[in-house]
């Protein structure tokens, strides 16, 4: 109680009328100079324009429509990114609807596919050149200062107008902001605001003018738009801004007035401003806040004898007054108007007034005396009923404070010592603490533990802290803290880690380890190995037949027969319907008879809920020294497994490096066949096809070769089925026709190319638009491309596929039914086909010479084809008996090694003398 006394006598010495009336008066001078710099007086400022702009909402001029990828857009598309086909489509809609200008909001600085792009480009063309593309300004990298501009791929450039889209922040993350423009190679780029708002300047920024309504912008779901239920006339003559609504795509910013908006409204709202003249702009009021604050210090000075009541009724005027100015300058002319600086100042003459009637100083004093009091009451409270455990002991670790909850678990009272707690974790912590302490007097310690009592878990956290004393002895100095324990309860989430530890290392359907966990600990693991691999025959065929919730019975019977089997070893669930054994190899047993041990666990049908289903599996394995490191062996006996299933009649294989290295070389071609495409590593070769009755040059087929950087020349039986895999014919499909059509198309005369379509290719892209684009770049007439066909194009498509085809023989090209003989050649689809050639596969005419079957086969189907006015093309022809058979069983056109290996179309010509193209020419 005397030092609280001396405390006070001093600081009431101190503080005298006389000095806090000249701290107020500095204090109101300085505020107006260095008060608008202030983050707090700048928040205040924010906040009243804020609330200016609420009171004088204004709705938007209609002029700028915004069409919003919503969730509604998004679940009617299902995918996310979209194709760039959607915005094509869109962009169509909108041109067809008559807008002005249209601001696509999304990035499109990456690539697509092929054609998606080539679309989306095809649809800017088609527009006129009336579409914005958004630009943004970025730093290259986090700790550099440096910035790159993101733009969108070049291809769309070629249509459309670049602007800058970057959306500026101030320091509190609040938008109120909007830029002009910037500078983009060097030219001046408007941003978009600037140039929906139809103004000539592209550098600078403005204010946004949030008195404008969100809610009064005309705003269409982009799915509306595409289906057309949006009304046309709402959009006609208008500009539109295209951009993220929905949550999921974060397009969010926080704005004043109304919270947190979409990204692309604030482009539109920042449009609007401008469309309506609002250039908000703000005033230098440091002379005039000066000088307030000398009138109301002279005022304050000058009228000692004025009541307080009197004075603060004048004070309420000024502020009444001085709001409702500021507010019709914003509201008429657009001037921002900060009264934070002065209804500060006015509360410091209010207090410079009080201090002018009583003793502020010593009023002070006893406030702060009072709050101490006061504080002191509210901690024990605190202390005693807090739901952590708070202990506060001195420098003789002596408890001093102590909540319930604290006595509870460390089974100690206050005014005990802390070294009686049971809790051997938290004492030896204090007294580690203890020890740095001493060490280093002047810091603060600190340290956490965990520890197990009453069956739970804590957290303790001990903190010692240092007491200043400036008249104490140094040793007595050194050793005098004041330390706090606080005890959290952390069961909870004990129990939550230690489920989701299992929950990271196990599958929860089955139990047993995950794939992560599974190569984690086998990588770990002494000795020999020996790892399997194990996939359920046919299961997405059962999931489909009898149901997902079947399908999960038979896996969790599976890892229970698993389980049974070998107790103690490494199981894992790796995928869908893979499971992984790890077992130690042992020599004495031979990988055959472990093979068969392992599928004969699966001999009896497993049992599921009222019934009992047979099963299959197939079995990879793996064994330590069939890779140089265990961390490998999974990968192996995925590799063997893959080797079993692709052998008819085998149900399991053991690992053989020759066939990784077939399966890695695949994988390898899968990879690079992409950007063989793109750094065109694919060429052409031609074929001559001759007709047989005079020896005339009739055309050539265009044969595709691969020249790899690294493996040379691939052969397409190779690289043909990987393309069709992964999908990639599609694309490589399209390039040959594309190549094929541009090189015949300088070949002189009628001379015709015939191109292979793959059945893939056929069945998934639009083949007819292919052709008649590839038609229509190169100038080559349709009649001289054939198009290549085999039958199981269109075995499994049936009335589908027949429609392609006559579409495609509409555009007057030829289609031929290639390598007829060798699939089903069932006569109840060869009657119904739109053909105009058929072509005899290769290992019948190799035949025919001392065969009388096959030659009888040939004739047939010679005479089958005549019999549907067909032409014949017989292939393989390698010497001159075989062409002279095919001509005398009537076949029009022969193709092989007799007339030609497979060459540079230059060379290929100019063998069989034919003039050299136009295009050679020139």
């Amino acid at each position: 109680m005397r030092d609280r006394k001396a405390a006070g006598d001093y600081l009431s010495k101190g503080i005298g009328t006389i000095t806090v009336r000249l701290l107020l008066i500095a204090a109101m001078l300085a505020l107006p100079v260095a008060g608008s710099s202030v983050g707090i007086i700048q928040g205040i400022n924010n906040s009243l324009f804020a609330k200016r702009f609420q009171w004088a909402a204004r709705t938007a001029t209609g002029n700028v429509v915004f069409v919003a990828i919503d969730k509604h857009s998004l679940d009617a598309v299902g995918t996310w990114p979209w194709p760039r086909s959607i915005y094509a489509k869109l962009l169509d809609k909108l041109v067809a609807s008559g807008v002005k200008d249209v601001f696509l909001d999304v990035d499109f600085s990456a690539f697509s596919s092929t054609e998606e792009d080539e679309l989306l480009a095809a649809a800017l063309a088609r527009s006129g050149g009336g579409v914005l593309l958004p630009v943004f300004r970025q730093q290259e990298m986090a700790s550099s200062s440096e910035t790159a501009v993101t733009r969108p791929i070049p291809q769309l450039l070629q249509n459309a107008w670049p602007a800058f889209a970057n959306v500026a922040m101030d320091a509190d993350g609040i938008v109120r902001r909007f830029d002009l423009g910037s500078q983009l190679d060097g030219n001046p780029i408007q941003s978009a605001a600037a140039a929906l708002g139809r103004i000539d300047g592209s550098s600078g920024s403005l204010l946004i003018d949030y008195s404008i309504r969100p809610d009064t912008v005309p705003t269409f779901s982009l799915s509306d738009v595409l289906n057309g239920t949006a009304p046309a006339e709402a959009i006609r003559d208008r500009s539109v801004v295209v951009g993220a609504s929905a949550a999921e795509l974060k397009d969010i910013f926080a704005v004043p007035v109304y919270g947190a908006i979409a990204g692309p409204l604030i482009h539109v709202l920042a449009s609007e401003t401008l469309l309506q003249n609002r250039f908000l702009r703000m005033v230098d009021e440091i002379p005039l806040e000066l000088l307030f604050a000398a009138l109301l210090i002279v005022g304050v000075v000058c009228s000692r004898s004025t009541s307080l009541v009197t004075m603060m009724a004048v004070a309420l005027t000024i502020v009444a007054v001085g709001e409702i100015g500021a507010f019709l300058l914003q509201w008429r002319y657009a001037i921002l108007v900060g009264t934070a600086v002065p209804w500060l100042t006015l509360l410091l003459a209010w207090m410079l007034a009080l201090n002018e009637r009583v003793d502020l100083g010593r009023m002070l004093v006893a406030i702060a005396n009072t709050e101490a009091r006061n504080t002191r009451r509210l901690m024990r409270r605190i202390i005693a009923d807090s739901s952590d455990g708070v202990v506060a002991f001195d420098s003789n670790l002596r408890i001093v404070e102590a909540s319930e909850s604290a006595k509870a678990v460390l089974r100690a009272e206050i005014g005990a010592s802390l070294l009686g707690s049971t809790e051997t974790a938290v004492i030896d912590i204090v007294r580690r603490l203890v020890s740095e302490h001493e060490a280093e007097p002047g810091k603060v310690h600190t340290a956490l533990v965990d520890f197990a009592a009453q069956a739970g878990y804590y957290e303790a956290s001990v903190t010692i802290s240092p007491i200043e004393q400036p008249d104490a002895h140094l040793a007595t100095a050194r050793s005098r803290f004041a330390g706090c324990l606080i005890i959290r309860d952390i069961t909870a989430r004990y129990d939550y880690e230690e489920r989701l530890k299992t929950l990271s290392e196990r599958d929860e359907l089955t139990g047993l380890l995950n794939r992560r966990e599974f190569a984690y600990r086998l990588a770990s693991l002494e000795g020999g190995s020996c790892v399997s691999v194990l996939n359920i025959e046919r299961f997405s065929y059962l999931c489909a037949t009898l149901g997902c919730d079947v399908g999960d019975e038979v896996l969790k019977a599976v890892a229970v027969r698993l389980g049974n089997a070998f107790a103690g070893d490494l199981l894992a669930r790796l995928d869908r319907d893979h499971f992984g054994i790890a077992t130690a190899a042992t020599d004495a047993l031979p990988i055959e008879d472990f093979a068969d041990g392992l599928l004969a666990l699966f001999e009896e049908p497993v049992q599921l809920t009222g019934a009992a289903l047979p099963i299959s599996v197939y079995l990879g394995i793996s064994r330590s020294g069939d890779t140089a490191a265990p961390s490998a062996l999974l990968n192996a006996a995925e590799s063997a497994l893959d080797a079993a299933k692709a052998a008819p009649g085998r149900r399991w294989s053991s690992f053989d490096p020759s066939v990784a290295v077939r399966q890695a070389r695949s994988r390898r071609l899968e990879r690079d066949m992409r950007d063989a495409l793109r750094d065109r590593q694919f060429f052409l070769l031609f074929q001559p096809q001759i007709e047989l009755a005079s020896g005339r040059l009739l055309g050539a087929e265009a044969l595709i070769r691969w020249n790899h950087p690294e493996f040379g020349l691939i052969s397409p039986a190779e690289f043909i089925p990987i393309a069709e895999s992964s999908g990639l014919i599609c694309e490589i499909g399209r390039w040959t026709l594309f190549e094929a059509c541009t090189e015949a198309a300088a070949w002189p005369g009628d001379l015709g190319v015939a191109v292979n379509v793959s059945a893939l290719q056929f069945e998934r892209s639009d083949i007819e638009a292919d052709v008649r684009q590839a038609l229509s770049g190169s100038g080559l007439p349709s009649s001289r491309l054939c198009l290549e066909l085999t039958e199981s194009a269109f075995l499994d498509q049936g009335g589908g596929a027949i429609a392609k085809m006559r579409a495609l023989r509409e555009t007057g090209v030829v289609i031929a039914l290639d390598d007829f003989g060798t699939g089903y050649s069932s006569m109840s689809y060869l009657a119904d086909l739109p053909l105009d050639k058929l072509k005899i596969d290769q290992s019948f005419v190799r035949r025919m010479d001392g065969n009388p079957t096959v030659l009888e086969i040939v004739r047939a189907i010679i005479s089958l084809a005549h019999g549907l006015n067909l032409q014949v093309v017989g292939e393989g022809v390698e010497n001159e008996l075989e062409a002279d058979v095919l001509h005398r069983l009537g076949c029009e056109t022969g193709q092989g090694y007799l007339f030609g290996r497979p060459d540079q179309s230059t060379r290929m010509l100019s063998e069989w003398k034919v003039p050299k193209p136009l295009a050679a020419d020139a």
